[in-house]
C-alpha cells in the first residue's frame, strides 16, 4: 500500500547488521508496497548495496515466502553520486566510474539487473548541518568548490540525459546553484527528492517537469518554515506527489529521535493525506501511478 519512493537500505544494516536488514524487510513487506528504491551515494557501491539486500532476503524463513515475493517485486535501485570532499574534487573520474558501473551492471546476468531505473540522488547541498555529511565546514565551500560541485551535478545530468534515465535530485539551501545546471543542462525527467524549499521554488521544479517527493521533514514542527511547507503539501498536483522515507534518516513525527525506517513511511502518508483533504489510501494510489508514469 506504501510505497517508498528512496531509502538507503546499506546504511540501515551497516550498523544492525544482515539479520536486523532482514527484519526491517520483512516489516516493509507487511505494507505490501508496489515501488521501493534504494539509493547510494558513491559512484560503486551499487554492486554491494544489491548484494547486501541479496544477502537479507535470502535469510527470510520459508514461512514468509510471500513477504520475500513483495520484496522481488517492488525493488529498485539508483546509483549516483552525492557531493562530498572527495568526489568534488575527483568529479571527472567519479562520473566515468559511475557510467561504467551504470553500463556493467545493466548488462550483466544479474537478476536486478533490470531494476537500475534512474541516476542519483545527486546535486547541490549547503546544509552544514545536514545529518548526510557530519564535518562538513561551510568555510571549505568557497566559490571555486561551489562551481565544481556544480560540475559534479551537471556531469551527472548529462549522464542521465544521455543514457535517457530519470534523475532524483537532491537539492538544499543551493536553489540558486541548482537551477543554473538545470537551465543549463536541459533533463528535467526526474525526482526533487526530500523537497524543502517554498513554493516560489516549487513553481519552478514544476514547470519544468519534475515530480516532487516528500520525507518525514515535512511533518517538523517548530521551523520557520513548518506553514509554508505545509501549504507547499497542499499546492502540489496530484499528478506529481510522490513519498519517502528517506530511512535512516528524518523519522517523521511522532518518531522523530528514533532512527528511521522504511515501515514509517505511513506517519508521512497520513501528514500530507491530512493537508491534502484526502485519504491515505487515495494518496498512495496517486503516489503509486507517479512512480509507475515515470519508472514505468
Amino acid at each position: 500500500m506504501y510505497s517508498d519512493f528512496l531509502f538507503n537500505f546499506h546504511q540501515m544494516t551497516e550498523e544492525s547488521g544482515l539479520e536486523e536488514g532482514t527484519e526491517i524487510l520483512l516489516r516493509m513487506a507487511a505494507n505490501h508496497p508496489l515501488f521501493g528504491l534504494d539509493s547510494g551515494i558513491k559512484a560503486d557501491d551499487l554492486w554491494k548495496r544489491v548484494k547486501r539486500f541479496r544477502q537479507c532476503i535470502e535469510m527470510i524463513p520459508e514461512e514468509d515466502e510471500e513477504k520475500k515475493r513483495i520484496l522481488l517485486s517492488m525493488i529498485h535501485f539508483s546509483a549516483g553520486i552525492m557531493p562530498d570532499y572527495e568526489s568534488v574534487e575527483n568529479r571527472f573520474d567519479a562520473v566515468e566510474l559511475l557510467e561504467n558501473t551504470i553500463k556493467d551492471f545493466k548488462n550483466s546476468d544479474d537478476d536486478f539487473a533490470s531494476r537500475l531505473v534512474a541516476i542519483g540522488p545527486c546535486g547541490i547541498d549547503h546544509d552544514w548541518d545536514s545529518v548526510e555529511y557530519e564535518g562538513r565546514a561551510h568555510d571549505y565551500f568557497d566559490n571555486q568548490t561551489v562551481r565544481e560541485e556544480k560540475d559534479l551535478f551537471a556531469l551527472q545530468l548529462t549522464l542521465a540525459k544521455k543514457l535517457d534515465m530519470p534523475f532524483i535530485l537532491h537539492s538544499r539551501r543551493g536553489f540558486v546553484e541548482t537551477a543554473d545546471v538545470l537551465k543549463a543542462v536541459k533533463w528535467n525527467k526526474g525526482v526533487v527528492h526530500g523537497f524543502a524549499y517554498s513554493k516560489s521554488e516549487l513553481d519552478f521544479f514544476l514547470n519544468l517537469g519534475w515530480y516532487i517527493s516528500f520525507c518525514g521533514t515535512v511533518t517538523y514542527g517548530g521551523k520557520k518554515n513548518f506553514n509554508d511547507m505545509a501549504a507547499v503539501v497542499s499546492y502540489v498536483p496530484k499528478d506529481r506527489i510522490i513519498v519517502e522515507s528517506d530511512s535512516p534518516y528524518y523519522a517523521p513525527i511522532p518518531l522523530k529521535s528514533v532512527r528511521n525506517e522504511p515501515t514509517h513511511i505511513g506517519y508521512i502518508y497520513e501528514y500530507i493525506a491530512s493537508k491534502r483533504g484526502m485519504s491515505k489510501h487515495k494518496l498512495s494510489e496517486a503516489v503509486d501511478k507517479n512512480l509507475q508514469n515515470l519508472f514505468g
